[in-house]
């Protein structure tokens, strides 16, 4: 999660990995536009994470608070152009007037901000993370 958010793209260049998820993945930090689109690893890392998402079926799962700073949304955008389906993005509402009162701080999608109230778009993010992660590493479940 945050500093580490972005680890799990580059662990999948091993097999290995077979459920990674991004959460508020804030690495690398900084101004401009590049740095913002960045995911944090390298060209040839990246190659195959996106040779592992189109052959071998490997999905990656990606939270953030649509209002967080830290986590550009520039960020999620490269991951939905490069990895298509392969990327399931969950960006939850932090703007202004947001229907869940979340504040324009919110950034721990799964911990310090997760509200423990059934419907709540955190609480729904947690399961779906337990879930993604339910039907990779247990087949047959």
């Amino acid at each position: 999660m945050c500093f580490t958010g972005g680890f799990a793209l580059g662990m999948m260049v091993d097999e290995a990995m077979l459920a990674p998820v991004l959460s508020q993945p804030s690495l690398p930090t900084g101004p401009g536009r590049k740095r913002k689109a960045a995911v944090g690893i390298s060209d040839d890392d990246f190659n195959r994470v996106k040779q592992r998402v189109a052959s071998d079926g490997v999905c990656v799962l990606g939270l953030r608070f649509s209002a967080d700073k830290l986590v550009p949304a520039e960020r999620f955008e490269t991951l939905r152009r490069e990895l298509g389906d392969g990327f399931i993005a969950v960006e939850i509402d932090s703007g202004p007037g947001n229907p869940h009162g979340l504040g324009k701080r919110a950034h721990s999608v799964v911990t310090r901000d997760l509200v423990d109230e059934p419907g709540h778009p955190t609480l729904v993010a947690r399961d779906q993370v337990i879930e993604f992660f339910r039907e990779r590493l247990l087949p047959g479940t």
